[in-house]
């Protein structure tokens, strides 16, 4: 097992090595001149060249490709990401700021998104063929029809325009967590309950659930004890990286709800061309997604060794 653990957090790194790459690849390819953009966040716009000039030579923006990414790749090894060529604060403090904010929607989501797909899911298994089940599969189909940018603006309209019960934007108060989080969730519960009903269905086919009814054990102790566990392996697997993209920001819906998280910091940053605050958001989501998918990772050999079997 340690092994397998050792593999994937090097595997991780790796990957978290190669994404400070094409992000800082993307952003020296990007239009712009970057030295006029600091310097105007700087100094204002009423520049001379002799301004703009000290900053390319300070910021060593005239240095060939890999020197740039190499001192870039110096400060981030501290976790100094620069300063934002807008507000002109540290781009660090402006993340970890924003940061708390994406990790209360994205686990509010999630838990929303199994407390409704687990059940629905089993149930669904359970009914197999019949109307309910039909009934189950129809809502699965719309909710995963509708995007998040269509039903958010619905859910504004329905609870806080029409109804007046709910807030449509912001952080101020614990309400406002609740249409973001709907929308969000309302699509992954969508995916998850279509997985672990597929997941259930193949499970119960299997010679030992059939054994074990022959036995003549109960069904909901077959239901409990030989099909969710092993029915639950794909569900945990989807969970996570449906965690990692929530902690991606869900730049959608944050800037549809003006929700102060990561990913509406992003989208932000990449309006007003903030390269180091773009740099620093992609990297901070990419290194939560890894860190994420190796929590996945590690959970799932736990529950099913034949995967580290299989790695080794």
């Amino acid at each position: 097992m340690w092994k397998y653990i050792i593999k994937r957090v090097l595997l991780m790194f790796f990957v978290i090595f190669g994404a400070t790459f094409l992000t800082f690849l993307m952003m020296y390819l990007a239009p712009g001149d970057p030295g006029l953009l600091i310097a105007q966040s700087r100094y204002g716009t009423d520049l001379t060249p002799e301004q703009v000039q000290w900053v390319v030579e300070t910021e060593c923006l005239d240095a060939p490709f890999y020197i740039q990414y190499l001192k870039w790749l110096e400060h981030i090894l501290f976790l100094d990401f620069g300063r934002s060529l807008v507000t002109g604060k540290s781009v660090s403090d402006e993340i970890s700021a924003r940061l708390p904010a994406t990790l209360l929607l994205a686990i509010t989501s999630l838990t929303i998104s199994l407390i409704i797909s687990i059940p629905l899911g089993i149930y669904s298994a359970k009914r197999s063929g019949t109307w309910k089940d039909r009934a189950v599969q129809t809502f699965v189909l719309v909710a995963k029809s509708i995007p998040s940018f269509y039903l958010g603006p619905i859910f504004i309209l329905i609870f806080s325009v029409w109804l007046g019960l709910l807030p449509s934007y912001g952080f101020s108060t614990l309400s406002g967590l609740i249409l973001p989080s709907l929308t969000l969730a309302l699509g992954m519960c969508a995916i998850t309950t279509r997985l672990l009903r597929s997941s259930i269905l193949e499970v119960m086919s299997q010679e030992y659930v059939v054994a074990a009814r022959a036995k003549g054990f109960d069904e909901e102790y077959i239901m409990r004890k030989h099909i969710l566990k092993n029915s639950l392996l794909p569900l945990i697997t989807f969970a996570g990286l449906q965690m990692g993209y929530l902690l991606g920001g869900a730049v959608v819906v944050e800037t549809v709800f003006s929700w102060p998280g990561i990913g509406k910091l992003l989208a932000d940053s990449i309006s007003l061309k903030d390269f180091p605050m773009i740099q620093g958001c992609a990297l901070v989501i990419v290194a939560l997604f890894c860190m994420v998918n190796l929590v996945v990772d590690i959970l799932y050999a736990y529950l099913d060794p034949r995967v580290r079997y299989d790695a080794d």
